[in-house]
């Protein structure tokens, strides 16, 4: 199995290929993964994790089309970002694009969203709203992830979440 750990800085997870643009120990793979294409044969990657690197990202279609290319039908590509009403989101001033529970729905079947310029399709298999240790104890975050439309079109800015998780699994035609 071949697993990437997309941006992994000074953290690269065990057993993946460590893939940066800055040189450090822990990078396997130099590569700007902003600019195409990867240095991977497609359909060769069963496994992604993109943990906090995809809001540095300049043109996340192009981003997510290269990572489509190089993975398998069936790979999991697992995402963490900031949530869009997180101060962290903002404070960052590397960071170039925010995240709702509803971003990575352009790249699906079952989208309104205007994404018939782009081939690459994932299926969603989990998004999760994560919170800080005083919304879960309040029940903030059980509420949140189970009724998220509502929570993000009236109650995201009173309780914001301070990242989003979401696993895709990549299709094939």
């Amino acid at each position: 199995m071949i697993a990437l750990n997309l941006g992994c800085g000074r953290r690269r997870r065990e057993g993946t290929f460590g893939v940066d643009r800055v040189a450090l120990p822990e990078v396997d793979v130099l590569a700007d993964i902003d600019q195409a294409p990867l240095p991977f044969a497609s359909d060769s990657v069963d496994l992604v994790y993109a943990d906090h690197v995809l809001e540095h990202i300049r043109d996340l279609v192009r981003t997510m089309e290269e990572g489509h290319r190089v993975c398998r039908g069936g790979a999991r590509v697992e995402i963490e970002v900031p949530y869009f009403a997180c101060v962290g989101a903002f404070g960052d001033p590397t960071h170039v694009r925010f995240f709702t529970y509803e971003t990575f729905r352009f790249w699906t079947e079952d989208t309104d969203q205007a994404n018939w310029f782009t081939r690459a399709r994932f299926s969603i298999a989990r998004r999760h709203l994560v919170f800080g240790k005083l919304h879960r104890w309040l029940g903030i975050s059980w509420w949140a992830n189970h009724l998220p439309h509502i929570y993000e079109n009236f109650f995201a800015y009173w309780f914001p979440a301070r990242a989003l998780q979401v696993e895709l699994i990549v299709i094939k035609s």
